[in-house]
């Protein structure tokens, strides 16, 4: 490494950094030195303190505690060991002292009772200077004692009144003192100032440490401003001379000429900073000459800038109205349905961005239809060669004409484009490029109306097609969501939320939960599924999954089909064919059974007559008994099995019923039941014998009384017109145990019943069922949802009451 020269700006910078690097190490260990000094002061003063506070709390146990439990065991006694504070205090520390201690205790005092405590001179010296200055309680300091350095820490020791009794008057004392020290140790006065507390620490030991402490300090510290004065070095080789060489290689690639050349050879032969300003202020004037050349050249190209900006703006104007013209072209294809729409908007605005004075073009696949701008206009004559133009689209000018080949692409021309600017305005090359790309956008436009236009009319047939079917039909996404629904699932929609509360026909019949619904999982699959709701009403519910395409959703047809009438005009037929042939049945037997009955009961009676004695009377009546319910039970099936109900008659159905329940109403109280009857229209009448309809009711309320429970029964009787055309609706309605769901279909059914053996014959409702077969009408059962029965009977209205 070459060394600086000695005037260099670096040696100048080295030797200032190491005089000042050594003026401040002198400074900073001077204070090092002085702290560790005060530190090692603090140290042994600490350690002093600590020793007299031991005594201190050794004088002040035996004062509070020993020596007044002594006294109390011993009151006329003194114990040496025991009750006198400085023998204490001294043995105790002589104890604590062992050989490698750093201090030295010594309680002391003029006319000590133990010579060996009596105070030397240094002793005496401190004791002189208490009673000098009686408001110091304590001193330390440095002292050679033995040619030792040692410090000292003493504080006076005071004979106050506690203490007399064994230092005061010899007379006064114990006579045990007397007796171990003789003479010695009496005749102090109170509140004065023979004695001291000694405490001697030597400092050599600290002085050694400290030391050797403050050396290692000063190797690391020299170490340290070492390090600090390298890292400094070579961080002004980074930032100042590296810097200045930097600038001097910028200078010599950058200046060629001879007086930037001298220039530069005087900064690289100086190395002070003053040298350094001089050569910059002779750069400064060589850049500014070079800087009036520059602005010379600036101004040339200004004004080539200018004179090209021009040029530019005009061609950026051009773009803009070019681009403009896109935009309105996409902008009248989204408001155009078919092609006329997409000419007679796009047409004025070509006129409007070419300048033109007319526009017009010819479709030549729809035998040459035109449509031109303006309006009334003449279509242009097209050019001999327009088909060769067709298969080999391309421009063709005619000075300030130009035909424009329209397509989606080369192989799809659909016609031509006619423009035509005011005389001596032709068509520059630039704008041909514009209008090639204008008609192949309008070729595209025109191919994706004709598209929409088709797709639209196909939507159209479609959705005609949809809401013509007279079956409801429901489109739904995966999820199960309606996307389109025909005018008869609407229909079905508003029939539904009248009876379920607002719910609709995906709710209701397609991804309902449960035996008869279908979940939105297996809407994608072609399935088949019978839904029959609460009100009886039963669906044939079709879905059929589309075909999937690939990053499409899928969709599901769901068709359904009301079979509810064909299922009833079934179960009518059914039931009629039973009924049939059990009437049959049932009519052989009571012909065949009443006679003999009849003769059994009339000899039955003749016995009675006969015999004597109450247990023959007995058993003859249960005879009696048992006859009169077969007979019953054989009435049953005659009225069964009898002849169509006569209907030449004309009945107000609820005169009658209201009179049934009110004779019916005397044994419901018996029971506790409520019975009422509410009757919401007056004068329709229904064209039935009254004892048909007595009959009627009257089997109802014996079946709801069975069913009701033994407190708080319910029977409510309800003649209201009926829904639609289904006539007089005659609805009993009981809160018992209501009808089992899985016995439901068959109630009707002859000798069905659920009752106990002996209690009921199961032809009630089968009459009831049969009589409103004969009379046209209906009857339905259903459970009530708040528990118990409802049967509706559903009677064929007369035309007008018969005078």
């Amino acid at each position: 490494m070459n060394l600086p020269r000695p005037y260099s700006l670096q040696s100048k910078f080295v030797t200032r950094l190491i005089v000042s690097i050594i003026l401040i190490s002198i400074v900073n260990l001077s204070a090092l030195y002085f702290f560790m000094q005060s530190t090692l002061q603090d140290e042994v003063s600490t350690r002093a303190s600590i020793v007299l506070k031991q005594v201190d709390a050794v004088q002040k146990y035996v004062q509070t505690k020993l020596r007044p439990k002594m006294l109390e065991v011993l009151p006329q006694s003194f114990v040496l060991e025991a009750m006198s504070s400085s023998y204490i205090s001294r043995s105790v520390m002589e104890r604590a002292h062992s050989d490698d201690s750093d201090y030295v205790y010594r309680r002391v005092a003029i006319n000590a009772r133990n010579p060996v405590f009596e105070a030397n001179d240094v002793e005496q010296e401190l004791i002189a200077h208490f009673r000098e200055n009686l408001d110091k309680d304590i001193w330390q300091g440095l002292k050679y004692i033995d040619g030792q350095r040692v410090f000292v820490m003493a504080r006076p020791v005071r004979f106050v009144e506690s203490c007399l009794l064994c230092h005061g008057k010899e007379a006064d004392a114990p006579p045990e003192l007397a007796g171990k020290y003789g003479p010695r140790g009496f005749d102090h006065s109170q509140d004065s100032i023979d004695g001291m507390d000694f405490v001697g620490i030597p400092t050599d030991r600290y002085t050694a440490k400290s030391n050797a402490d403050f050396s290692q300090y000063v190797v690391v510290y020299l170490l340290i401003s070492i390090f600090i004065l390298f890292m400094i070095y070579l961080t002004f080789q980074r930032v100042v001379l590296v810097n200045f060489r930097t600038l001097t290689s910028q200078f010599r690639k950058n200046f060629h000429d001879q007086k930037g050349v001298e220039l530069l050879l005087k900064v690289e032969h100086g190395d002070e900073i003053e040298e350094m300003i001089e050569g910059m202020e002779g750069l400064s004037q060589h850049l500014f000459e070079t800087d009036q050349r520059l602005k010379e050249y600036t101004a040339d190209l200004e004004r080539e800038v200018d004179r090209r900006t021009e040029q530019l703006s005009r061609e950026n104007d051009t773009h803009k109205k070019d681009l403009n013209l896109l935009v309105q072209v996409l902008g009248a294809l989204r408001i155009s349905r078919n092609r006329p729409q997409l000419w007679r908007s796009v047409l004025p605005l070509l006129a409007e961005r070419f300048l033109l004075v007319r526009a017009s073009y010819i479709c030549t696949f729809s035998g040459n239809q035109d449509f031109t701008w303006p309006e009334g206009a003449k279509p242009p004559v097209l050019p001999a060669d327009y088909v060769q133009l067709l298969l080999q689209p391309k421009l063709l000018f005619s000075d300030n004409t130009v035909f424009v080949p329209v397509g989606g692409s080369d192989e799809n021309i659909d016609g031509l484009l006619f423009l035509e600017r005011p005389a001596h305005s032709p068509f520059t090359a630039d704008e041909g490029e514009m209008l090639t790309a204008v008609g192949r956008q309008l070729g595209i436009a025109a191919e994706n109306l004709a598209a929409l236009d088709s797709i639209l009319n196909q939507s159209e047939n479609l959705r005609i097609i949809f809401e013509g079917v007279p079956d409801p039909l429901l489109l739904l996404d995966r999820s199960g969501s309606v996307i389109m629904a025909n005018n008869a699932a609407k229909r079905l929609t508003e029939e539904l939320a009248c009876h379920r509360g607002q719910r609709s026909v995906l709710d209701c019949l397609v991804v309902q939960e449960g035996e008869n619904g279908m979940t939105s999982d297996q809407l994608t699959a072609l399935a088949t599924r019978e839904v029959v709701l609460d009100n009886g009403r039963s669906f044939i519910v079709n879905s059929i999954g589309l075909v999937r395409e690939e990053n499409k959703t899928a969709r599901t047809v769901v068709a359904i089909q009301e079979d509810t009438d064909k299922k009833k005009m079934l179960h009518q037929f059914v039931q009629a064919e039973k009924l049939g042939t059990v009437g049959k049945l049932a009519a052989g037997l009571a012909h065949e059974l009443n006679n003999p009955l009849g003769i059994i009961l009339c000899y039955a009676e003749l016995l009675k007559k006969a015999l004597d004695g109450s247990q023959h009377q007995s058993d003859i009546d249960i005879i009696i008994k048992h006859i009169r319910q077969a007979q019953t039970v054989l009435l049953d099936l005659l009225n069964f099995a009898r002849p169509k109900v006569s209907t030449d008659r004309q009945t107000v159905i609820g005169e009658v019923v209201e009179n049934v329940v009110g004779v019916f109403r005397v044994q419901a109280a018996k029971k506790g039941v409520s019975l009422s009857c509410r009757r919401a229209v007056e004068a329709m009448v229904v064209r039935v014998e009254p004892q048909v309809v007595e009959h009627i009711i009257l089997n109802l309320l014996l079946n709801a009384l069975d069913a009701l429970p033994e407190k708080g029964g319910m029977i409510d009787v309800e003649i209201a017109g009926g829904s639609g055309q289904r006539g007089l609706r005659l609805t009993v309605t009981d809160n018992g145990s209501g009808i089992d769901p899985a016995i439901l279909p068959s109630i009707f059914d002859p000798f069905f019943t659920t009752k106990d053996v002996n209690k009921g014959s199961g032809l009630g409702l089968a009459v009831i069922y049969g009589y409103m077969l004969e009379l046209g009408g209906t009857v339905e059962a259903r459970n009530r949802p708040e528990g118990g029965a409802i049967f509706d009977l559903y009677f064929p209205v007369a035309e007008k009451l018969e005078e």
